[in-house]
């Protein structure tokens, strides 16, 4: 499967909006809005909707923990990757790429990018987790199958 494909499924099922933030955005208000919506990191865009970078919650995590500025005083811009530093990928890269690189990285987002050079989404690990669970579900059914009527001949009720 293919970045481009997860992207279809993930706006079948309605999840498939990318949520932003300014770089001027507190961490605490980040923090508040990753809680909110349930989700992992968030892509930092300036007034004309370019991308500046991503934050996650690890970022900010691993960035305030022992800081003494209040987090309602630290800014995104602060805490974000930065575009230069982003990892981006294709609607054609497919998900063993995708998990190769991120398990190198330690990385748990990617946002995809279209022919144009526009945003099409992110990737999750979760998004890829899922996908290759459906695949191992299918392959052990079709197993199992196959060990019970070698033949073709369907001899057994489910």
């Amino acid at each position: 499967m293919v970045a481009k494909e997860i992207l279809e499924k993930k706006k079948e099922q309605g999840n498939h909006k990318v949520s932003t933030i300014t770089e001027n955005t507190s961490a605490f208000e980040a923090i508040a809005q990753l809680d909110k919506l349930k989700i992992g990191s968030l892509l930092v865009i300036n007034n004309k909707n370019e991308i500046l970078g991503i934050v996650s919650e690890r970022d900010i995590l691993y960035k305030c923990y022992n800081s003494e500025i209040p987090l309602k005083e630290r800014s995104i811009k602060d805490l974000m990757t930065p575009k230069e530093d982003l990892i981006i990928g294709k609607l054609e890269d497919d998900t063993h790429y995708l998990r190769n690189v991120m398990t190198q990285k330690r990385i748990r987002h990617i946002p995809i990018i279209d022919d144009s050079g526009q945003l099409a989404g992110i990737v999750s690990s979760g998004d890829i987790l899922k996908n290759e669970l459906k695949v191992t579900e299918k392959e052990a059914r079709l197993l199992r199958e196959h060990i019970r009527n070698p033949f073709g001949i369907h001899l057994y009720d489910e």
